[in-house]
């Protein structure tokens, strides 16, 4: 007699590209399989290709997901310009380091880009909207202090700053790379205020 351990669950979409987001953190792009996502949902790995026809879709569904996720909580602060721009600048690390010292789905993008970057050309349109999202919503903020070239440079700076420090963070495991980054950022407007 046959025994099905596997217990039938009902998914959604949403549910898979969650599921998705932790393994690919967790484990990297590469290293998970299309199985291993089946399994974490509760599904048989045939079940996945009814939702996404690819690992590759699925990866782009959880990239759009993230960028969604940052627009909608991280990138509007810097657009709300009842509070000042120091208070805004805090603000946007405040909420993201919340999401970058998740161990669950924390920053994926900046290692998914680098990860894939030669290797899986189709990312690059979607990563580099989600950076590009980020780039300007900085840039605004620091626009409140200075002209439109060093709100720009200061912009590049900070999120290069912030992709090395959360890319040590994880070599050093310690969030000090992060908050210190969030200090020098902030103060880089105090002096200007």
């Amino acid at each position: 007699m046959y025994i099905y351990n596997m217990p039938r669950q009902k998914v959604d979409e949403k549910t898979i590209i969650k599921e998705a987001l932790k393994l690919f953190r967790q484990k990297s792009y590469h290293a998970t399989s299309m199985a291993d996502i089946a399994m974490a949902c509760g599904l048989l790995k045939g079940s996945l290709y009814h939702y996404f026809h690819s690992k590759e879709d699925l990866m782009i569904k959880v990239i759009e997901s993230v960028h969604t996720f940052f627009a909608e909580t991280v990138f509007t602060i810097a657009y709300n310009h009842s509070l000042d721009a120091v208070d805004r600048m805090d603000l946007i690390f405040t909420e993201a380091e919340k999401i970058f010292v998740d161990q669950e789905s924390g920053e994926i993008l900046g290692n998914v880009g680098v990860e894939t970057a030669l290797s899986m050309p189709e990312f690059q349109p979607t990563i580099q909207a989600f950076f590009s999202d980020y780039f300007k919503a900085i840039k605004e903020v620091y626009r409140s202090k200075f002209d439109e070239g060093m709100a720009n440079e200061l912009a590049e700076r900070s999120v290069s700053e912030i992709q090395g420090a959360l890319t040590l963070s994880r070599i050093f495991n310690d969030e000090k790379f992060i908050k210190n980054t969030h200090l020098r950022t902030v103060a880089r407007l105090r002096k200007n205020a």
